[in-house]
């Protein structure tokens, strides 16, 4: 008898879940063939670069048809390709809208002669006529290299200087050229730690010179080098770098 009422049950049970699932079905079907369009989308995110002539057209030719039916990846997929959208997502309002959310790429400096990269470190194609710092490397070290750009700049901004160029080099050295025009050799290793003692020394050398530094080399083990045009003075016994 308990076998019985326990199977009784577990019957019970499937009809139900078999009648929930015919009713969601047609539902559904019909919601489907309702004509619920798309009649207004809301743009959302901050963007200065992205075309609004390009949302529009992508839109026109996209957002169409019913409010369930509509091919969201398809639209995804065509705003991803404007040049200057990192990231966008899509999702639906009831009654009769859609929310676009764009992540516009934002960009910090040039990437070689190819394109341009954002703060993230991703490299994408664009066209700016900002001026903008300029990086070389191998594209698996963008990252890296935006990364390094920054930490180096927060030092540089001690002495009101900016990188210009940043280049990391096939053997992984790195150089760097300022916006006051010094070319700095920083080396392989410690390179953080080697600018900060010259930025902290660095109005000391410009008093020894009494002139604009040209050059510096800081892949010295215990100290660094400084050029001005054609005249060489060294600083490695002057000013020491413990490392």
């Amino acid at each position: 008898m308990p076998d019985s009422l326990s199977s009784l049950k577990r019957v019970t049970l499937i009809i139900y879940v078999l009648i929930a699932a015919c009713i969601t079905f047609l539902i559904h079907e019909q919601l489907m063939r309702i004509d619920l369009p798309i009649n207004n989308f809301i743009l959302e995110g901050e963007y200065q670069h992205i075309d609004r002539e390009q949302i529009n057209l992508i839109t026109s030719r996209y957002i169409k048809g019913n409010f369930f039916k509509i091919n969201l990846k398809k639209i995804r997929k065509a705003f991803i390709k404007l040049p200057w959208v990192r990231e966008v997502s899509l999702r639906r309002k009831w009654p009769d809208k859609l929310i676009i959310t764009i992540d516009e790429h934002k960009v910090i400096a040039r990437w070689r002669e190819i394109g341009l990269i954002n703060d993230r470190g991703e490299i994408f194609n664009a066209a700016s006529e900002d001026n903008l710092p300029l990086f070389f490397g191998a594209n698996e070290f963008a990252k890296e290299i935006t990364e390094k750009y920054n930490q180096i700049n927060k030092i540089l901004e001690k002495e009101l200087m900016q990188v210009s160029i940043i280049r990391l080099s096939n053997r992984l050295s790195w150089e760097i050229i300022t916006d006051n025009h010094i070319k700095i050799a920083l080396g392989k290793k410690d390179i953080l730690y080697k600018l900060e003692q010259f930025i902290k020394n660095y109005q000391f050398v410009l008093a020894e010179l009494k002139s604009t530094i040209e050059y510096v080399d800081l892949r010295y083990k215990n100290g660094f080098s400084v050029r001005n045009k054609n005249n060489i003075k060294n600083f490695n016994k002057k000013i020491k770098i413990i490392l």
